[in-house]
C-alpha cells in the first residue's frame, strides 16, 4: 500500500515534470527582464563576427509601467453589509481588514505577486494565523512566496487555481534545523544528503538539482496543501518523510473548509500551462536586438570586389578601410571598387523599426502612457488611454480578483480567531486617529448612559432595579462581534473610474448647486458614495445641532421683537394718555378762568 509520503511525493515530481518546459520559459522571461536577452553561444558568434552585442531592452520598460500603473491604483477594502442591521458592523470590518493589511505591508507584497505575474505568469499568497507571545494574541499574517517557490496541480485549469486539487511551495532549510524539529526524520534527512534528481527552478541559489546539499547541509522542504474528500488538508514534507501534517484550520464564510494558498496567474493555454504577458514579446525582442546589431555592423563595414592582385594585401586593405582616413593603394588598370550595400542595410533598419513598432503596441502601449505625436487635445489623449486600458483589462481583473480573494480571506480569519476583546487602531486620517472596539461587551449602566431619560425608567421598571443593583455591571450586548457580521467584500473604486453611486451623487450636488433650496443638506451627505457611515453620523449630528442652535437664535430674536413692539406701544400709550391729561387739565384751567377763577 502506497505510503501518505509517496502519494505527497509523487503529486509534488508530477507537477515539476508535468510544468518544466513551462517553467524553463518563464525562467526565459525574467531573464529578458533584467536585459540577459543573449546567450552564451550567440555572444561567442558575435565576437567572431565582429558584431556588437546590442540589447535595447524594450521589455522592461513595458513590464514597469504596467508595475508603476498597479502602485499608482492602489485601493482599499471596503465591506458593504449584505442587511441594513449590518452597517455598523461593516464598518468594523472595514477597519478589520485594513488594520491586517496595512500591518502585514500587504501593498508591497501584492505588487510582486503582480510582478510576478507579468513576467513569469503566476503568483501567490498565503493568508494564515499565528500566535503571538507572551499572551498568545492572534495575529494574522500574508505571506507572499515568489514564482519559483510555487507549484500546482499540472490539470487545473483556471487561472486563480480554484479547480487544483493540490498546490503547494519549496522551501530550503538547514538540514540540523530541520532534525532538531522533527527527530523521527532524521534518518531521512541525512540519506537526502547524497540524494540527487529534480529540475533546478526549484532549487536552492545556487542551483544543485537536488533534495540535499551535503556542502551546505540543507534539505528541500515541500508544504503541500491538497484536497481530499472535500477537505483541505496540509503536510509538510521531504523526500522520504513526512515532516508534520493534518486538516486544514480555516474555513470560509459558509464554514467549508479553505485552502490558505491563494494563487492568480495572468493566461493559461491549452496543456495549462500558466504564462506571462512577456512571453508574447520574446520573438520581437530578438528580432530588434539582432537586426539593430546586424544594421550597425554594416554601417561600420565595408565589402569591396577586385580582381587578384589590385592590392598588395587584403589584410592591410581591410585595416586601411576600417579607419576613418585610410588609403588604399591599387594596381593600376586592374579593377578594384566598393560594394553598396546601403539597400541591405536599410531593410534592417526598416524590419528593425516594424519589430520595435509591432512590440510597442503590446501591453502598455504609446496610448495608454499618454505619449503621442502632434498637439492633440486633452480629450484626444483620454480617449487613446481608455482604449489601451481595455487591451490591458484581463490582466488588471486577475489582479483585481486575486486581492478581493485576500481580502475575503483575511476576514475569515479574523471572524475565526479574533474571538476576544480587541481594539484596533485606525490611522486612516493623520489628524484624527481612531480607535475601534471589536467584540466589546457593554454593561447595563454603560448602555444607560447613551439612553434618554425616558427608556432608561422603563428598563429600570421592567426589572425592578434598584439603586447599586448588581444587575447594571453585568454585560448586557457586544458591539461589532466579529462572528455575527454579515458583509461583502469589495474594493473601493480608484479616483479616476465612475460608479452609479458616484454618478447620481454628483448629479445631486449639481442640482444642489443649481438650486440650493431643492435638496437638503442631509440627503447630500447621506447620498456621498465613498464616506465612511461614522463621518456621515457627525455631519448630520452638526447640522442638527446647528439647526437647533438657529431655531433658538431665531426664537430669541423674535421674542427680543415681540418685547420691542409692546414696549414701544406702551410709550406710545404712554404719551397718548399724557397728552389727554394735558390738554383735559387745560380745558379744566380754561373753564375756571371763565368763571373767575
Amino acid at each position: 500500500m502506497e505510503s501518505n509520503v509517496e502519494k505527497r511525493v509523487q503529486q509534488f515530481e508530477a507537477a515539476e515534470d508535468a510544468t518544466f518546459a513551462a517553467r524553463q520559459s518563464s525562467e526565459r522571461c525574467r531573464d529578458y527582464y533584467n536585459g540577459k536577452q543573449l546567450s552564451a553561444a550567440e555572444l561567442l558568434e558575435y565576437k567572431k563576427r565582429g558584431q556588437p552585442p546590442i540589447v535595447n531592452n524594450r521589455i522592461r520598460r513595458k513590464v514597469d509601467w504596467l508595475r508603476g500603473l498597479e502602485m499608482q491604483s492602489r485601493t482599499d477594502p471596503r465591506a458593504f453589509p449584505r442587511t441594513p442591521d449590518h452597517e455598523q458592523g461593516a464598518e468594523a470590518a472595514t477597519d478589520s481588514i485594513r488594520y491586517v493589511c496595512d500591518n502585514e505591508d500587504f501593498d508591497k507584497k501584492r505588487s510582486g505577486v503582480w510582478d510576478d505575474i507579468l513576467v513569469e505568469g503566476y503568483g501567490g499568497v498565503e493568508v494564515v494565523h499565528k500566535f503571538k507571545p507572551p499572551m498568545n494574541e492572534p495575529k494574522i499574517c500574508i505571506n507572499r512566496y515568489p514564482f519559483d517557490r510555487l507549484f500546482y496541480d499540472p490539470h487545473s485549469r483556471e487561472a486563480d487555481f480554484s479547480d487544483a486539487q493540490y498546490k503547494g511551495a519549496v522551501v530550503w532549510s538547514d538540514a540540523e534545523t530541520v532534525k532538531r524539529d522533527y527527530p523521527r526524520a532524521k534518518a531521512a534527512i541525512d540519506g537526502l544528503l547524497t540524494d540527487a534528481g529534480g529540475s533546478d527552478t526549484y532549487d536552492d541559489r545556487p542551483s544543485f538539482k537536488v533534495w540535499g546539499d551535503a556542502s551546505r547541509k540543507r534539505i528541500r522542504v515541500v508544504l503541500i496543501h491538497y484536497r481530499e474528500d472535500g477537505i483541505w488538508k496540509w503536510a509538510k514534507f521531504t523526500k522520504g518523510a513526512i515532516l508534520d501534517e493534518g486538516e486544514s484550520p480555516y474555513v470560509d464564510e459558509d464554514g467549508e473548509s479553505e485552502c490558505p494558498l491563494i494563487m492568480q496567474s495572468a493566461y493559461v493555454d491549452r496543456d495549462n500551462d500558466r504564462y506571462g504577458m512577456v512571453k508574447d514579446m520574446l520573438d520581437l525582442q530578438d528580432e530588434v536586438n539582432k537586426r539593430r546589431s546586424k544594421a550597425l555592423h554594416l554601417l561600420n563595414s565595408r565589402q569591396t570586389i577586385g580582381e587578384k592582385g589590385a592590392v598588395d594585401s587584403v589584410k592591410k586593405m581591410k585595416l586601411e578601410m576600417a579607419k576613418p582616413d585610410g588609403h588604399i593603394e591599387v594596381q593600376p588598370e586592374m579593377r578594384f571598387e566598393m560594394m553598396n550595400t546601403s539597400d541591405v542595410t536599410v531593410g534592417q533598419f526598416n524590419l528593425m523599426e516594424e519589430a520595435k513598432a509591432e512590440l510597442d503596441l503590446m501591453g502598455a502601449n504609446s496610448g495608454l502612457a499618454g505619449k503621442t505625436e502632434g498637439n492633440e487635445s486633452g480629450r484626444a489623449i483620454m480617449a487613446r488611454q481608455q482604449g489601451g486600458m481595455i487591451e490591458i483589462a484581463p490582466l488588471t481583473d486577475n489582479l483585481s480578483h486575486f486581492t478581493r480573494a485576500v481580502y475575503r480571506a483575511v476576514w475569515n480569519r479574523i471572524r475565526q480567531y479574533w474571538t476576544a476583546e480587541k481594539w484596533i487602531r485606525v490611522t486612516d486620517d493623520e489628524r484624527n486617529v481612531r480607535f475601534v472596539g471589536l467584540n466589546q461587551p457593554v454593561t447595563l449602566r454603560e448602555k444607560f448612559n447613551t439612553m434618554d431619560e425616558d427608556a432608561i425608567q422603563e428598563i429600570a421598571y421592567q426589572m425592578q432595579l434598584a439603586p447599586g443593583d448588581p444587575r447594571l455591571d453585568m454585560v448586557a450586548e457586544v458591539t461589532n462581534p466579529v462572528e455575527e457580521i454579515d458583509v461583502d467584500i469589495l474594493l473601493e473604486e480608484v479616483p479616476d473610474q465612475v460608479t452609479l453611486a458616484g454618478e447620481t451623487f454628483e448629479q445631486l450636488v449639481n442640482l444642489a448647486t443649481s438650486r440650493p433650496d431643492a435638496i437638503p443638506m442631509e440627503i447630500l451627505i447621506e447620498s456621498a458614495p465613498n464616506m465612511r457611515r461614522d463621518m456621515k453620523e457627525k455631519l448630520i449630528e452638526a447640522l442638527e445641532a446647528r439647526s437647533q442652535a438657529n431655531q433658538e437664535q431665531m426664537q430669541m430674536q423674535s421674542q427680543r421683537e415681540d418685547q420691542k413692539t409692546q414696549t414701544e406701544s406702551m410709550k406710545a400709550m404712554a404719551t397718548i394718555n399724557k397728552d389727554n391729561a394735558t390738554a383735559e387739565k387745560t380745558q379744566v384751567e380754561a373753564q375756571l378762568a371763565a368763571i373767575g377763577y
